[in-house]
């Protein structure tokens, strides 16, 4: 489908915030769009780009549009391409793709974590939660938990980090770490992580959910591993479709035990151990994965 181009805005460096109007789009925090201008050679193929928030219209306007909005570093041919688009230039736009995160309901305590750019569906999964919080349930409103949100964002400078204050309007305490303590902890966010659950309360329902470059994710998995704690992790890859047709977003996952060999009598009930990994496409079972999941 197409959409257009509502605004742009440069928010520093090479950091865009850009938005499109589409038709009618529900998404869930973690879900991704491929996008890339219109009648564009160069770039061919789209790029992924993850929600960070859809703005539905109001009562008074027309034809149920939406305005959708993503955020990106300019690194590239694709990103390159978007950042030089004017109000109401077209683009090829289709999503929402991919798998979210999923929250349980009796979490009390929601670690997120982002690196650099990985903070667009972290946000977004703050702000579900926090329009979630209440219910209305036989005419009254309910609890359903999610009473605490604890935020953790890093990068290399102060220029690196994004969306605090979005973070913390949707209610979340923020820690923010920089490599070269430019701005809070001097170091990595992974510490902060740490830090916090060595000093938590353990009976605590919690759970992590993050986004960032793929050694920050690899650390933040082994970290709730220690502590015991679920951990859902958003994966990038290259990916040239968004919907699991050109196979290449692969993603090394654990193999689960599987039987081999026969039927009743003959069936050979030894687990087999051949392959200690298999695959799956980070658009199409992903970008959302449990971080078990993944053979970092």
């Amino acid at each position: 489908m197409h959409a257009e181009v509502d605004s742009l805005h440069r928010l520093h460096g090479d950091y865009y915030l850009q938005r499109f109007t589409s038709p009618r789009l529900v998404f869930e925090p973690g879900q991704f769009v491929m996008v890339k201008p219109s009648r564009s050679l160069d770039p061919f193929l789209p790029r992924a780009y993850s929600i960070l928030r859809v703005q539905r219209p109001g009562r008074q306007a027309g034809g149920g549009r939406t305005v959708v909005e993503i955020l990106y570093k300019v690194i590239g041919k694709g990103t390159t391409a978007l950042s030089q688009l004017k109000r109401g230039d077209r683009v090829d736009f289709l999503g929402p793709l991919g798998n979210g995160y999923r929250v349980p309901r009796n979490l009390t305590t929601t670690l997120l974590v982002a690196g650099g750019i990985g903070v667009p569906p972290v946000v977004a999964l703050a702000e579900s939660l926090r329009r979630s919080r209440f219910t209305v349930h036989a005419s009254r409103k309910r609890d359903i938990g999610h009473r605490r949100m604890v935020a953790f964002i890093g990068g290399k400078t102060r220029h690196d980090i994004l969306c605090a204050a979005d973070l913390r309007k949707a209610g979340a305490t923020v820690h923010v770490a920089t490599e070269d303590g430019s701005l809070g902890h001097r170091g990595l966010v992974t510490d902060l992580l740490e830090s916090f659950l060595r000093s938590s309360d353990n009976g605590e329902r919690s759970s992590v959910f993050a986004c960032g470059p793929h050694p920050m994710l690899h650390a933040v998995a082994r970290i709730a591993e220690r502590f015991e704690i679920p951990c859902q992790v958003s994966l990038e890859a290259e990916m040239g479709c968004g919907f699991g047709a050109c196979m290449g977003c692969v993603i090394a996952v654990h193999s689960s035990e599987f039987m081999v060999g026969g039927t009743g009598k003959t069936m050979n009930h030894e687990p087999s151990t051949m392959n200690d990994r298999s695959y799956k496409l980070c658009c199409k079972d992903g970008p959302v994965f449990d971080a078990q999941e993944i053979a970092w």
